[in-house]
């Protein structure tokens, strides 16, 4: 069945089924399977030297693993959504977690690069396939109660996930040695899926008895975009540029034009693309969009950046990178608990005042590594929890913004491009910063040296992201 639009641009006929409701047993279910998610991307970040080390490949085979997950993760979820609402929520659950399963062990064996990659951008594909059946369970079959406990809960999960998955690497690291113990942590954060998929029973089947169409071509070619986007910026930097990848990058150009002409053809004919042009038209959420693509950029270069910074300047080994970055998660996670709190002081500021003062905070960083007394956590820590603080103050508001300043019919359609630009983000930024971070460290002396100077380089220009992400939520407060 094909879901049309009417011409005012809603669907034609929209009907839900009456799934039994969730529980919060369910819901625990629902959040432990969404765990690996973001487990998985912190806990190799960590461990990016040991992977590099480890295949002896160069840095930049540390930032293609991360950015092979992230992007093909972006791009499945566009139509991942739409799976889950045609074919069954819980059976897509089911389905990408089986998957994730078995890659994440299968990756722990991984003998080469390119084989990682390669199992690492599989890895991307199943958590894209389940990551968006969690939320919308809990949207379609969650009493209102648990309903908005579980939207919080599914915010704080993404921040405590990240910094989870850095605390077990580090634990196994410390354990097993860093060359082993990324290999495990693999297996780890499998096993982690599968516990979720043995208690699925507890998680009620949903779908919509009104579907909308999977867009198939426009999905591929936004993945196919993505992809021939992100490689060559992940690669570029340390290869010189070569030819093939400015090819690529030129490419990329023509096929995500040709995407955004599909969508604006489909939904001329009736139809609900992947990227509705319609959705984007409205201030808040096409705001509240690339203030997701900015603040998730920024995140992900930070964490790698800073991993990079402990252990190859500042004499951390892995476990002590996480030490130092405890005092970050916990701010996060216990900001993003309260938040609901906090706003109703703030008021609609709530993101730019947290926004300006991420900024400063990454200012006080560059002046702190810059200067040299990067090496004592004294110094580091109380920044890296105000650093935690602003950023939960950044992250729920601005979810929370797009989904509750989108047209009904569009929900699972703007919560879908939330996710996406969050998982596109992560890979944006580990290329791109991530490689001026290497660039700028490799041109300013040995590591001791080069570190703490593309360290200051980058999150100088992640404080940029942040004043733009500033200017964006004072646009949005005012529209209010």
């Amino acid at each position: 069945m094909t879901t049309t639009l009417t011409t005012a641009g809603t669907p034609a006929a929209v009907a839900t089924a009456s799934p039994r409701a969730l529980t919060g047993l369910g819901l625990a279910v629902l959040l432990v399977a969404y765990l690996p998610v973001n487990m998985t991307f912190g806990s190799v970040n960590l461990l990016a030297p040991a992977i590099t080390a480890d295949l002896g490949v160069a840095a930049a085979g540390g930032q293609l693993v991360l950015s092979a997950y992230t992007t093909t993760f972006a791009a499945t979820l566009v139509v991942a959504g739409r799976l889950g609402d045609r074919y069954g929520r819980r059976r897509m659950l089911a389905v990408g977690l089986a998957a994730f399963a078995v890659l994440s062990v299968l990756a722990a064996f991984a003998p080469t690069l390119p084989l990682l990659v390669a199992l690492r951008a599989g890895l991307g594909v199943a958590a894209g396939l389940f990551t968006p059946q969690v939320l919308s369970t809990i949207q379609s079959t969650a009493p209102d109660r648990l309903r908005a406990l579980g939207v919080t809960l599914f915010t704080a999960v993404s921040g405590v996930a990240t910094i989870a998955g850095q605390a077990l690497a580090g634990a196994v690291a410390g354990m097993a040695g860093e060359h082993l113990g990324w290999r495990e942590v693999q297996a780890v954060t499998g096993a982690i899926a599968v516990a979720a998929l043995l208690a699925l029973r507890t998680v009620p089947e949903s779908r919509s008895s009104a579907p909308l169409a999977l867009d198939l071509r426009g999905a591929t070619l936004l993945a196919a975009g993505l992809l021939l986007l992100v490689v060559p910026l992940t690669l570029g930097a340390s290869a010189g540029w070569p030819p093939a990848l400015l090819g690529m990058l030129a490419a990329a150009g023509g096929v995500l034009a040709l995407f955004a002409r599909s969508q604006r053809s489909a939904e001329r004919r009736g139809e609900l693309p992947v990227v509705p042009p319609s959705v984007l038209r409205a201030r808040v959420v096409r705001g509240g969009l690339v203030m997701t693509l900015l603040f998730f950029t920024g995140y992900g270069a930070f964490l790698y950046e800073f991993s990079a910074l402990a252990q190859g300047a500042l004499g951390a080994d892995a476990w002590g990178t996480v030490v130092l970055l405890l005092g970050f998660g916990g701010a996060f996670v216990a900001t993003a608990l309260a938040t609901p709190a906090i706003e109703r002081r703030t008021g609609r500021w709530t993101m730019t005042g947290a926004a300006v003062a991420q900024a400063a905070v990454l200012g006080g960083l560059a002046v702190v590594v810059g200067s040299g007394h990067g090496g004592t956590t004294a110094a580091l820590q109380p920044l890296l929890m105000a650093l935690g603080a602003a950023q939960a103050l950044m992250y729920g508001p601005v979810l929370r913004t797009v989904l509750s300043r989108t047209p009904t019919w569009a929900a699972g359609v703007a919560g879908g491009l939330f996710t996406t630009l969050q998982q596109l983000g992560l890979g944006l930024g580990v290329a791109v910063l991530g490689g001026l971070f290497q660039s700028a460290a490799a041109g300013a002396g040995d590591a001791g040296e080069g570190l703490p100077h593309g360290f200051v380089v980058a999150v100088v220009v992640q404080a940029g992201l942040a004043l733009a992400f500033a200017a964006l939520a004072a646009r949005i407060a005012r529209a209010r």
